[in-house]
């Protein structure tokens, strides 16, 4: 699972490297496939997709430092980094599904659809009843005695 994860951030981090570094021809990729009405100005547009993409930077930043956290969680077999993985899993699938809806380009996508069939991955590997059994509801003491044996 942790593999994954890291491979998971690290196409997250390779997108908004991307997008930083063609920051450019993305905005004029996305405005030149947005449907705008007449007269709307196309600075005020293009500073706004700007604003925007300098804005994907950031959540990669906070997911690291998440990942992180909850790579060691899973590491001292705890229930809750399990059912995290679970759950920002099942939110980076379907963010990821929502970008293929959006004016993007071809590269873009491709980064996505990367990152949706590692999380499919992730979320089928969490789904196996050895990976479950691995974080059951149990005390801590005998989670602890089964990494051990």
């Amino acid at each position: 699972m942790i593999v994954l994860m890291l491979a998971n951030l690290a196409l997250s981090a390779l997108l908004a490297g991307l997008m930083l570094a063609f920051q450019e021809q993305l905005l004029d990729y996305q405005l030149a496939h947005l449907d705008l009405p007449a007269g709307t100005d196309l600075a005020a547009a293009r500073e706004t997709l700007r604003s925007s993409a300098w804005s994907r930077v950031l959540p990669v930043a906070l997911v690291a430092l998440a990942y992180l956290w909850v790579i060691h969680g899973l590491r001292e077999g705890q229930r809750k980094a399990y059912r995290q993985v679970v759950y920002v899993s099942v939110v980076v699938l379907l963010v990821s599904g929502l970008t293929l809806l959006q004016p993007f380009p071809w590269w873009i996508r491709a980064v996505n659809v990367a990152k949706a069939l590692v999380v499919v991955a992730l979320l089928f590997l969490t789904s196996r009843p050895q990976v479950r059994s691995w974080f059951a509801a149990t005390s801590r003491r005998a989670v602890v005695d089964g990494f051990s044996s």
